[in-house]
């Protein structure tokens, strides 16, 4: 069952809520935007990772919405709370230069053993909640994310793009995606498949795709 005492959001730009639905750049926060420490709950920690700062900008430019959406489990783990967790997210809002560049931040603080049906990713949950709030195109919509469990929610929310960067545990997870698709021809064996694109970092996201 869900737990709501569990799930977050922030809506930080309703602007994006139009009546035509549009595309929009999912983005996991811990080891994608914000450099990962492992359960991190203090302002002074946060640094944000290669890349960050200029794709914010560059999809505000194109009138993409940039929405996050992260588990943060050392909220069920007892590591910290969500006062924490809110200033961790005030810091890395600052760092970036605008909140306008952010749309919105989807998080929940399930633990592992969370119910499928949960916010907790590999569910689609909160890009489903974040589909319906916003009035957010899925199958337009392009994910990125440096654990095989991100690019799971995104397959299973039926995204067009999902992509994997090497930051954060991307250098462990890279080796497991690659062995997988080589041996399936499939990268994480969901039911649909998006088209994968494989980043260093944020740094190298391909802009064109942004254009189509």
């Amino acid at each position: 069952m869900r737990n709501k005492i569990l799930e977050r959001r922030k809506i930080i730009n309703r602007s994006n809520k139009e009546l035509s639905k549009k595309s929009a750049l999912f983005l996991d926060r811990d080891g994608v935007i914000v450099e990962d420490c492992h359960h991190l709950s203090k302002p002074k920690d946060v640094k944000l990772c290669l890349g960050a700062c200029w794709l914010a900008r560059e999809a505000n430019k194109l009138g993409w919405p940039i929405i996050i959406v992260t588990n943060q489990s050392g909220i069920s783990r007892g590591y910290f709370n969500w006062s924490d967790y809110e200033a961790v997210n005030e810091k890395m809002l600052e760092l970036i230069g605008e909140e306008s560049f952010v749309t919105a931040i989807y998080a929940n603080g399930y633990g592992p053993e969370a119910n499928p049906n949960s916010w907790r990713k590999p569910s689609p949950m909160m890009l489903f909640a974040a589909a319906k709030e916003l009035n957010i195109d899925l199958e337009r919509s392009i994910l990125i994310g440096d654990r095989i469990t991100d690019l799971q929610a995104g397959a299973r929310a039926k995204v067009k793009t999902v992509m994997h960067v090497m930051t954060g545990h991307g250098k462990k997870e890279r080796y497991n995606i690659e062995n997988y698709y080589k041996e399936y021809n499939k990268f994480i064996g969901e039911k649909n498949e998006p088209d994968l694109v494989l980043l260093n970092t944020l740094q190298d996201f391909p802009l064109e795709t942004l254009q189509k």
